[in-house]
């Protein structure tokens, strides 16, 4: 289940997010994480507890339903990852809703790691959260995120991420070759996910179109985004 998981599997998609926070906390005294799609926050309980007051850490989700403070608290309580004497040290967790296609709520490079572990297929403007992420990073911050096809729907609806210049398709890793600040990784397990660095990122494109396939087949999930790039006057 998407909402439920942890470090475990985050380090299988996304690399060891331990080593990250420890080196950004070999420079600073505390580390800005944001973690989009939060789910239950089994991984931001677990960072929680290993680093204390050391890490600030922001959650978000579409909506309440999708995992608010009180799911995440009785989440961790039943999966044993606290006792009942560390619920204190996740009230310090903060949560938003919203879409995070959308314009993040935080300032240019406030935050040095941000990660998503499987819901960047649902974004409705992918493109958009990627240039928002680097937007938001510091500067030695870094982002992780699971490619959008990773928790892919058959094949008849791929790739769920379609870039349009002149009506000729552009797959997705080689449209980003030319942009110095995102790249495609592999894990150790052979895991592609992105890598964003700090900086500024204007892909040039419009969304033009997007299709959420759970409207067409409720056992499916993920949505199409359709993008052309921009005419150059």
């Amino acid at each position: 289940m998407t909402k439920t998981r942890g470090l475990k599997e985050a380090k299988i998609k996304l690399g060891d997010l331990d080593k990250v926070i420890s080196k950004i906390l070999r420079k600073k005294k505390k580390a800005k994480i944001f973690e989009s799609g939060c789910g239950y926050g089994k991984v931001m309980t677990e960072l929680k507890k290993k680093f204390g007051k050391k890490i600030d850490i922001v959650g978000m989700n579409l909506m309440p339903d999708h995992g608010d403070k009180k799911k995440i608290i009785s989440f961790a309580l039943k999966e044993n990852i606290i006792t009942k004497n560390e619920v204190k040290q996740l009230k310090s967790i903060k949560l938003i809703f919203g879409d995070a296609g959308k314009k993040l709520p935080f300032k240019t490079s406030s935050i040095d790691l941000v990660y998503s572990q499987t819901s960047s297929y649902l974004y409705k403007d992918k493109m958009h959260f990627f240039e928002e992420v680097a937007r938001i990073l510091s500067k030695e911050g870094i982002a992780k995120i699971t490619i959008p096809e990773s928790s892919s729907p058959p094949k008849k609806f791929l790739p769920l991420l379609r870039i349009y210049d002149n009506k000729k398709f552009i797959p997705f890793e080689k449209f980003i070759k030319k942009y110095k600040i995102i790249k495609i990784k592999k894990t150790t397990s052979g895991n592609k996910f992105i890598e964003i660095n700090s900086g500024k990122l204007n892909f040039d494109l419009s969304l033009k179109s997007s299709l959420n396939i759970n409207k067409l087949n409720k056992k499916l999930f993920g949505v199409i985004s359709i993008y052309s790039k921009n005419k150059t006057k």
